[in-house]
């Protein structure tokens, strides 16, 4: 339906998106939510490094989808099955 791409920010419930700064809210209603998150590929350790990480693949993939989307999907698949990379 397109409700949502393979790579992607995860989508969030409400109490969770009021969380984010309001730039990266803002940022984040500019793309479709996917299964598998930016966080796959950075692995970030803070809240803080989570929100560069998603803005960084977000403002990647509004200059180039596709490149980005296979990027992201390799280097993701990379680190969870062969790095053993897990959410935390």
């Amino acid at each position: 339906k397109g409700d949502m791409r393979i790579v992607g920010v995860r989508p969030l419930s409400a109490h969770y998106f009021g969380l984010y700064p309001e730039w990266l809210q803002e940022l984040r209603k500019k793309v479709v939510p996917g299964l598998v998150p930016p966080f796959y590929v950075d692995m970030p350790g803070t809240f803080e490094e989570i929100c560069e990480s998603e803005k960084r693949y977000i403002e990647a993939y509004l200059k180039k989808p596709v490149r980005t989307q296979i990027a992201y999907f390799c280097r993701a698949f990379y680190n969870i099955a062969l790095k053993g990379a897990r959410s935390g």
